[in-house]
């Protein structure tokens, strides 16, 4: 060995240390890298593209084991066995996510450590938050996505620009240069025009001018004589001044004011009610319309006023007296007529008193004279109504009964019997109808200053 020469001393030397990282790499290469050894966990992937074994786990940036395994799970999942330090634990709502270091880097996986209050994940556990974050494949795909998207808008464009007339672009602009030469030639043919109009309007406007400051001086004057007037008023001169400063026209007027003032109060108290109802006649199978209006003064008088059409009246009788003369002899000959006017409006005005739950009214019910009493109980009230008292043909009065039932505050429903004793068509008639009646403040608020503007005329 001393005879050998320099140079064969420094190749076996590296011989034997190149046999030795050899050895290393691989012992390093078949062991996990974990230290003092650990345990695994797997992992469920969609998508596990570009990880491999080997590849370093890192739990907050620090490396905390290694992928030992990568396989196929289902023909649609990767399944991944991790190895992790036995120093590291993992509770079982930690997550796994794969990441790619830097844009062309190694992929490798993250633990995102999961509540502590959770259980500890054992050896051959499993992590079921699994997910990915964007790689380059899926950047790419995007990428060509997006790319696909432009080429189709430059083929639109592409169909909207050309070189001939059959291009919307180019028909757009040709259009435009047309429009613009058309206003180019009226104007130009209307040059002459133009400058009168400019003419004329610097004209009028000079005039303008002339008139305002002419008015100045009017108006000016108007003020000086408007401030002559009030000063004559101020000092008691003329009728207005003296009406002004006399102060028993003062109280004269006040007291006036006052009494209009009382009079216009009784208009406001006054509470007025508005209401329509409908009935069908069971018997002759029509509708019978009403339109109420109801004045109160006071909550216990009212003026009642309403509309009424009639479909089925009661027939009008007329007595015609004819002398007949047949040769010396003259007879009289009396005919009696009767007519039936389905379209006449009839009218009622009554003058209503109450006492306690019940109404007393009288006066025009239906254009003819009448009586009625109301009872009044909660949401039922119950009516009755007497009138058309004639009886020169053989009629009988006119007497009416039904009640009201109230369902909402402002709507009610009816029943009842009509024309209870007549005997000239089927009695009774019976009927069924619906209402509805409102109180309006603003029709109130009309009235009195209805009443006002006619008090000022």
């Amino acid at each position: 060995m001393k005879n050998l020469s320099l140079e064969v001393k420094v190749g076996l030397f590296a011989a034997i240390m190149i046999v030795l990282m050899a050895w290393a790499t691989l012992r390093v290469s078949d062991k996990s890298s974990v230290s003092g050894g650990g345990y695994n966990i797997t992992a469920v992937f969609d998508n596990a593209t570009g990880l491999k074994k080997k590849a370093p786990v890192e739990l907050a940036g620090v490396k905390v084991g290694v992928v030992k395994d990568v396989e196929l799970l289902n023909s649609r999942q990767a399944e991944v066995v991790i190895s992790i330090d036995k120093n590291v634990k993992l509770t079982e709502d930690s997550q796994a996510v794969l990441r790619t270091r830097g844009f062309l880097g190694e992929t490798y996986v993250e633990i995102i450590p999961g509540d502590p209050e959770f259980p500890i994940i054992k050896n051959d556990g499993s992590i079921p938050f699994t997910a990915r974050t964007g790689d380059v494949n899926s950047l790419v795909s995007q990428f060509s996505s997006i790319a696909d998207d432009i080429k189709h808008v430059t083929s639109s464009l592409k169909g909207m620009v050309g070189t001939n007339d059959s291009y919307p672009v180019n028909r757009i602009i040709e259009n435009l240069e047309s429009f613009t030469l058309a206003i180019k030639n009226v104007t130009l043919r209307n040059e002459e025009n133009i400058d009168r109009v400019a003419v004329n309007l610097a004209e009028m406007t000079d005039q303008l001018r002339e008139i305002i400051a002419k008015g100045k001086a009017d108006v000016e004057e108007s003020a000086e004589r408007i401030a002559s007037i009030t000063r004559k008023i101020d000092e008691g001169k003329g009728t207005i001044g003296r009406l002004v400063n006399d102060d028993e026209t003062v109280d004269k007027l006040n007291e006036a004011v006052d009494n209009l003032n009382e009079t216009l109060g009784g208009f406001r108290k006054l509470q007025t009610e508005i209401g329509y109802h409908t009935e069908y006649l069971g018997q002759t199978h029509d509708f019978k319309h009403y339109v109420d209006l109801a004045l109160r003064p006071a909550p216990d008088k009212a003026l009642l006023l309403g509309i009424v059409t009639d479909p089925d009246p009661r027939p009008s009788h007329v007595e015609h007296v004819t002398d007949v003369t047949v040769g010396n002899n003259t007879t009289t000959v009396t005919t009696e007529t009767a007519t039936i006017d389905r379209e006449k409006i009839r009218f009622s005005a009554q003058l209503a008193k109450k006492f306690y739950d019940l109404q007393l009214r009288g006066g025009i019910i239906e254009s003819t004279g009448g009586f009625g009493l109301d009872f009044f109980k909660g949401p039922v009230a119950v009516h009755f109504s007497a009138f058309d008292f004639s009886t020169r043909f053989g009629e009988r009065p006119h007497l009416k009964a039904g009640a009201d039932l109230s369902i909402f505050p402002n709507l009610y429903l009816s029943g009842g019997v009509d024309d209870i004793i007549n005997k000239e068509g089927p009695t009774p008639d019976w009927f069924v109808g619906a209402g509805f009646r409102f109180v309006d403040d603003d029709i109130k608020r009309f009235m009195g200053s209805g009443a006002t503007s006619l008090i000022s005329k």
